[in-house]
């Protein structure tokens, strides 16, 4: 007989205890080994299962030897151990609580209620399942077609399902080939050249702008007192008296009085 292509070990990360055990059947009839005494199933099982679960079969069986202990002792301590039978409330809860997630097909969601059913012990599965997936598909059209459907099954419920899928992704590759790929016209600008006339009397204009930008600007920057770059109230002239005009508050250098012919003197206090 040729050689046995090894069954991979257990790992209850990624798979199942039941899982597991139904490949290890697979495993032994595809290799024609379904016959065989239980002490050779043993032997097969122990020896492909993987150091984890050997050495949790040793803990479980004990003070018996493993090697020893009945093969179907040993497959109901590692199922008890591995998977032990869940609450049949708790599993319902989460099958009525299992809605279709985003980007999940319809095949895929129906698989999942089956898992999620599997310790349920419903009397009609396929009523449960109906129901479950015209509650909880995420397209709201195809529920509501569903829900007025006075004969639905299961069967037709998921034919249903599957045929809204494929028309939706048919729909979306027809109008993303025939929707028109719209770009922006060019606004055409027309540059007219202007006469010798007009680009010096611009350019007058730009300078004269600017003298008067840099006048304001100076004008708003300079000391009503005395012309310096400080604000009024720092100046040391603000109760200063004009000797061009006598009046308090600023100096000679920027008095905007008319100028006269003998300036008048500032009053001054005499000392008695």
């Amino acid at each position: 007989m040729a050689s046995l292509v090894p069954l991979p070990p257990f790992t209850p990360a990624s798979e199942s205890w039941d899982s597991y055990l139904a490949r290890f059947d697979c495993y032994l009839q595809a290799n024609e080994l379904t016959e065989v005494s239980q002490e050779r199933k043993r032997g097969l099982f122990l020896s492909l299962c993987g150091p984890e679960v050997f050495e949790t079969a040793r803990a479980l069986v004990a003070p018996v030897a493993v090697q020893a202990a009945p093969w179907d002792t040993i497959k109901e301590k590692l199922r008890n151990h591995y998977a032990p039978k869940p609450s049949k409330i708790a599993a319902c809860h989460v099958f009525y609580h299992r809605n279709q997630a985003e980007g999940e097909s319809i095949n895929n969601y129906t698989t999942a209620l089956r898992q999620a059913a599997m310790h349920c012990e419903f009397r009609d599965l396929d009523d449960a399942l109906m129901d479950r997936i015209v509650c909880g598909v995420r397209d709201i059209r195809l529920q509501r077609r569903l829900l007025t459907k006075p004969d639905l099954t299961l069967q037709k419920a998921i034919e249903e399902a599957v045929a809204s899928e494929a028309a939706e992704r048919s729909t979306q590759k027809i109008r993303k080939v025939n929707s028109p790929r719209l770009a922006r016209k060019p606004v055409p600008v027309h540059h007219e050249e202007a006469s010798s006339d007009e680009a010096s009397s611009s350019e007058d204009d730009d300078v004269h702008q600017t003298k008067r930008e840099r006048r304001k600007s100076k004008s708003q920057s300079e000391c009503a007192g005395c012309g310096g770059n400080h604000s009024r109230a720092k100046c040391r002239f603000r109760d200063a008296v004009c000797w061009k005009c006598a009046r308090r508050g600023h100096i000679a250098k920027v008095c905007r009085s008319a100028p006269s012919d003998t300036p008048p003197s500032p009053t001054r206090k005499c000392k008695s």
